[in-house]
């Protein structure tokens, strides 16, 4: 009557050993989108502190652009004076008229005033247009360091959003597979106890010492 218990008890245990695999392998698949998404994370974050630098120079070249088309004619001068490409050659050009001065035994010129005066006025326009150029370039890194982090931004979004599905996936598919387990175990339990329960009773032998009546 209990021989169904043996086939029964093995269905029970390769049941449970199939679920227990499927976990295993759920759970290996976790760990390795687990260091694929700490490996993305990482990236980003190392990628947005190399751009820091470059974001922060960049704005501050930014303010001091602003600044000087806001400031007027005083910052633009300010601006200029500072800039070492103008003091170099607003420097060599005044030696240079001082050596003609001098070889004249010191006299200069009405004409050689008004050269210097135009020089000067010259090399101002001139070197003011490079300064500014130089520093709009450098004002552009700002801009071109935040669409680097911003690309990166977007990188890592999709990069996790791509492995958090594929989390997902992984652990409805382990949810069906062991809900596959559990119902191929019902089905053999059930067919294990209609063949043990649904099968017919042997006929008792008669051993009393009357024999059959």
């Amino acid at each position: 009557m209990f021989q169904f218990l043996i086939p029964a008890a093995a269905t029970l245990i390769g049941s449970a050993l199939q679920s227990r695999q499927v976990g295993k392998a759920q759970a290996a698949e976790r760990e390795q989108q687990d260091k694929a998404l700490a490996l993305q994370e990482r990236m980003y974050e190392e990628g947005v502190q190399r751009q820091q630098p470059f974001l922060a120079g960049g704005t501050e070249d930014y303010n001091r652009l602003r600044a000087l088309m806001s400031g007027g004619p005083g910052a633009a001068q300010q601006f200029l004076q500072m800039d070492p490409g103008y003091g170099f050659r607003l420097s060599e050009g005044m030696k240079a008229l001082e050596r003609g001065a001098a070889a004249r035994g010191g006299l200069i010129s009405g004409n050689a005033l008004r050269g210097a005066q135009r020089y000067g006025q010259d090399l101002a326009s001139q070197e003011f247009g490079n300064a500014y150029g130089r520093l709009a370039g450098l004002a552009n890194i700002g801009p071109s360091a935040a669409g680097v982090m911003n690309t990166l931004g977007q990188q890592y979004a999709t990069g996790a959003g791509n492995i958090y599905g594929a989390m997902g996936q992984t652990a409805g598919q382990a949810q069906l597979a062991r809900g596959s387990i559990y119902g191929n175990m019902l089905n053999q339990l059930g067919g294990i106890g209609g063949r043990a329960f649904g099968q017919p009773l042997a006929p008792v032998e008669d051993r009393s010492i009357y024999g059959p009546g």
